[in-house]
């Protein structure tokens, strides 16, 4: 009886990580389409890269512990009203899924789209190894930029102006 238990574990545990390896095959590539998405909004919905299609979308990967992360958060939500007719900011929280960040959201006055990847299967397809990093699609859905690390004002403003002469 445990070795037949052992066996159904063992066949459930390569099932799941096949399919855990089958979901992240994607691989985020600057000029390539930009990876789907797995990750939830705060509603527990699942979010979408076409809710975004038809304007460029700066995928911005966070975490509540990451300084330059919460840095940037007040200039990604002013450029986000600044550019929302050509440019939409969406938060990729990389948190557990104990932490509020709703919370931390309203306390931050964020407004723009903020989605979470618990499961980390996003991180994956971009290759994020650390927060902040972020990037820019196209209204095509072509990744344009990739940017690792927190980024000031200025630089900020510069890939957000871009993004609207290429319109």
């Amino acid at each position: 009886m445990l070795a037949d238990t052992k066996k159904v574990g063992g066949f459930l545990l390569l099932a799941a990580a096949l399919l855990l390896n089958g979901c992240k095959e994607e691989k985020a590539e600057v000029g390539a389409a930009a990876p789907a998405l797995a990750a939830y909004d705060l509603q527990g919905n699942p979010a979408s890269l076409e809710k975004w299609q038809g304007k460029h979308v700066y995928l911005n990967f966070w975490a509540s512990n990451c300084g330059g992360c919460l840095v940037e958060m007040p200039v990604l939500e002013k450029l986000s009203k600044e550019f929302g007719d050509s440019i939409v900011v969406v938060g990729i929280n990389t948190d557990k899924e104990e932490m509020n960040i709703q919370a931390l959201l309203d306390e931050r006055q964020v407004s723009f789209p903020n989605v979470r990847d618990q499961l980390a299967i996003t991180q994956e397809r971009y290759q994020v190894i650390g927060t902040p990093t972020a990037f820019l699609i196209d209204p095509q859905g072509k990744l344009t930029g990739q940017y690792i690390g927190m980024l000031h004002e200025p630089e900020l403003k510069a890939i957000f102006e871009k993004s609207r002469q290429k319109g």
